[in-house]
């Protein structure tokens, strides 16, 4: 279902997000999508929990893909946090929705995670055209006010569920009272990161791109 204020979502995000990706991971991506992480480990016959709250950026190989994956340290460096204030999750169970979900950003903080994963793989950015993906996936697209995999610094403090996510099809303004109608802030939310939880088929994905 397409929200009645999709005009308003899409001017809040900008019109296109970004999905980054280590470089080498584009073949597999051409040939099959944008999928899961944990998708992903199912694919190239690895069980979805054995890549959970992974150290290192984990290289997932089978006969017609490889991808690789990033790491999960901003949960593992802030484990405690993540087994205290996650509502209704350990670190563990976190980490394995996480990896259930493609994150994609407005394209500020796109060029923000960018910087930060590139120190140590080459990465390239897939830009997706932000009312495109909304049409497209609106029930299956997921609003977040925070980086929800980020549990160290400030987000060690970000109280947190499976409530943090507002489906796109809730509507903007479902998303912007979402935590002040809980308590948790006074002020209403933006949006830092958006989350797909349904595969993005290649064809579909070409049809999404917006790289110019």
């Amino acid at each position: 279902m397409i929200p009645a204020d999709t005009a308003a979502l899409v001017k809040t995000i900008g019109p296109r997000v970004a999905h980054c990706t280590a470089t080498e991971n584009l073949r597999g991506i051409e040939a099959f999508g944008l999928l899961s992480a944990d998708a992903l480990a199912r694919k190239t016959g690895r069980a979805a929990e054995t890549i959970t709250l992974r150290d290192s950026r984990q290289r997932l190989i089978s006969p017609d893909l490889t991808a690789r994956l990033n790491h999960q340290r901003p949960i593992l460096y802030g484990l405690n946090a993540a087994n205290h204030i996650v509502e209704g999750h350990t670190a563990q169970s976190w980490a394995a929705q996480l990896d259930r979900r493609i994150f994609f950003w407005p394209e500020r903080r796109g060029k923000a995670f960018m910087a930060s994963v590139q120190r140590d793989v080459p990465i390239s950015v897939i830009w997706l055209d932000t009312l495109a993906l909304v049409d497209a996936c609106a029930d299956h697209l997921w609003l977040s006010p925070i980086n929800s995999g980020n549990l160290t610094q400030g987000g060690a403090h970000a109280v947190r569920g499976d409530w943090l996510y507002v489906s796109v099809a809730a509507g903007l303004e479902a998303f912007r009272e979402n935590r002040r109608s809980r308590g948790l802030k006074r002020t209403r939310d933006t949006v830092v990161e958006l989350s797909l939880t349904c595969p993005l088929p290649a064809d579909k994905l070409k049809e999404l791109r917006f790289d110019s």
